[in-house]
């Protein structure tokens, strides 16, 4: 059993992209790592002030402005950072909020966050997004999505999480995207916010990221070329040692 596990940890680090330190977990959740986890690389600090403020006004069509909320909002979000934009296409608006932050408080449950300001939570699911193409295996973003109502209007809002893995950023990321209902379908505003997260929005987060796409195996190779083929083997030949033995004293 020691043999097998060790040989896994080996695979997968051999097979690991070479700057697989650099990419950032998606989920569902802040909290903890969920079956609807991606990792990708993005294209922005998204816990640096002056990184965030970057990120482009203009997204294809999409003109944006940024918002300032009431400063009790920030003082009750205590988050590092919190930068909202409106983007607007032919008299359509779509909010996103950029928030990051090292405590929980300021990712509290976004059903209670609505609900306590008067909106009722009509749907709340898990939305799809496709964020490449095959034969990319990574081509699917799961984001939380809400249909809420309150005193005759409608708005969709939809979120998800971004933090670092292994430990490399102790702070969180949600990035929230609102889209109000007017004269239309639920349905149809829906649709006008994925295009623009999968058409517009995936693109400057995380398509024009760098990657070296290169794992750990290949990089030994090439910076060691039969030395490091030799290392590799040797590794490899340990723990499949220590199965084989096992497997004989069993039998």
């Amino acid at each position: 059993m020691i043999g097998i596990i060790s040989l896994s940890y080996i695979l997968i680090f051999l097979l690991s992209p070479k700057d697989i330190t650099d990419f950032t977990v998606v989920d569902t959740e802040y909290w903890r790592e969920t079956g609807n986890r991606l990792l990708i690389k993005t294209a922005y600090e998204y816990n640096n002030v002056e990184d965030v403020k970057t990120f482009p006004k203009i997204l294809g069509d999409w003109k944006s402005f940024d918002y300032k909320y009431n400063d009790n909002v920030y003082k009750l979000l205590n988050a590092d950072i919190l930068l909202t934009r409106g983007y607007t296409k032919d008299n359509n608006i779509i909010w996103i909020d950029f928030i990051n932050s090292k405590v929980g408080e300021s990712f509290h449950k976004q059903n209670i966050c609505l609900e306590g300001s008067g909106w009722s939570i009509d749907n709340d699911s898990i939305a799809e997004f496709k964020i490449a193409n095959p034969p990319n295996p990574f081509t699917k973003l799961y984001a939380n999505r809400l249909d809420t109502s309150k005193a005759g209007q409608q708005q969709i809002v939809i979120y998800w999480f971004m933090f670092k893995m292994f430990g490399a950023k102790d702070s969180v990321s949600m990035i929230r995207i609102s889209a109000p209902v007017t004269n239309e379908t639920i349905d149809t505003t829906f649709n006008r916010a994925r295009d623009f997260i999968e058409g517009q929005l995936f693109t400057a987060m995380y398509k024009n990221s760098t990657s070296e796409n290169v794992n750990n195996a290949e990089y030994i190779m090439e910076k060691y070329g039969k030395k490091g083929l030799s290392v590799m083997i040797m590794i490899l030949l340990i723990p499949i040692g220590i199965t084989v033995v096992g497997i004989r004293q069993r039998e």
